[in-house]
């Protein structure tokens, strides 16, 4: 049994309580990714240079994520910007947009954040590695490890791979997001990242590590969405798709959440399952100032129109 006044890492933590990850990726409308030298502080926004980047970044409903690099000594100007955008409504992947740092950085992002500016017609992908040290000591140890391993072993043409700053979701590292795709996974592997690339394996033999797609709205919708991926396998992430609350509850609190995608429709009650800390990696259980509530899904059904396979 955990001892709440003992310091330990939160990863162990949450594999040994077998902490459900989904459900822990947030929603956001879009991602701005910005080559930034370390070190970095607990907090990139702190970083002088990014301030009024994560106040933009904030104002649209964006996640501010830090990079290393790839080029550690190309000059300021020389850096990459990155934003992936979706305008809302049904989530079928964001656009990419990319820039270079130039002179202003508030000039790339006017170019970038505009909403009428053409997106790139790519197959690229940014896979994103958590490695925030001074955030969280099993993303600076593990996530660095994986990240490392990752390049050693080298990634197809269409992949990106970049050391990033915080993503969430911290007890859950190794931590991985998946751009444009919009998918989080948590506790990765080598092996595993190589599954989630190449669709390798029936989506089922990874469901246990996925946090959900930042494209739809709210924790529930996420829990939803993954039970229909186990269903009816990958394609679904290439389908446009919006995840809602319907209004209707039930007695022991469950709320009915429905997914659609095209003219597939699932719906199932979601239910809140156990309230856990959240805790702060090396610190005692006891400390944790926040907690989370874990999402059961009661089984879905196919409404009128909706395929399984």
């Amino acid at each position: 049994m955990t001892d709440v006044d003992t310091a330990q890492r939160c990863s162990a933590w949450a594999r040994e309580m077998d902490l459900s990850p989904i459900g822990t990726v947030g929603t956001y409308r879009g991602f701005l990714l910005i080559e930034t030298p370390l070190p970095w502080p607990r907090d990139v926004a702190e970083i002088a240079v990014l301030r009024g980047a994560a106040e933009r970044a904030a104002a649209v409903g964006y996640r501010l994520q830090a990079l290393v690099p790839s080029d550690l000594g190309a000059p300021p100007e020389e850096r990459r910007v990155i934003a992936h955008s979706t305008p809302g409504g049904a989530f079928s992947g964001y656009t990419r947009r990319e820039a270079r740092h130039g002179e202003s950085l508030a000039a790339a992002l006017d170019a970038l954040l505009d909403p009428a500016a053409p997106a790139e017609a790519t197959t690229q992908v940014d896979l994103l590695v958590c490695t925030h040290g001074r955030r969280d000591v099993c993303c600076g140890s593990q996530g660095t490890d994986l990240a490392l391993r990752l390049a050693a072993a080298g990634t197809s043409p269409e992949v990106v791979l970049w050391r990033t700053s915080h993503t969430g979701g911290h007890r859950f590292a190794p931590t991985v997001l998946v751009l444009p795709q919009g998918t989080g996974w948590a506790f990765m592997d080598p092996a595993t990242v190589e599954q989630v690339l190449t669709r390798a394996v029936p989506f089922a033999e990874v469901a246990a590590s996925y946090r959900g797609c930042a494209g739809l709205e709210g924790p529930q919708a996420q829990a939803l969405e993954r039970e229909v991926l186990i269903e009816v396998g990958w394609e679904l992430l290439d389908r446009p798709r919006r995840g809602f609350l319907t209004g209707e509850t039930t007695a022991d609190g469950g709320m009915v959440v429905r997914l659609e995608a095209g003219a597939d429709q699932w719906e199932a009650v979601v239910r809140p399952g156990r309230t856990l800390p959240v805790p702060d990696c090396m610190k005692p259980l006891s400390e944790s100032v926040k907690s989370e509530t874990e999402w059961l899904v009661g089984g879905s059904r196919p409404l009128s129109g909706a395929a399984s396979s």
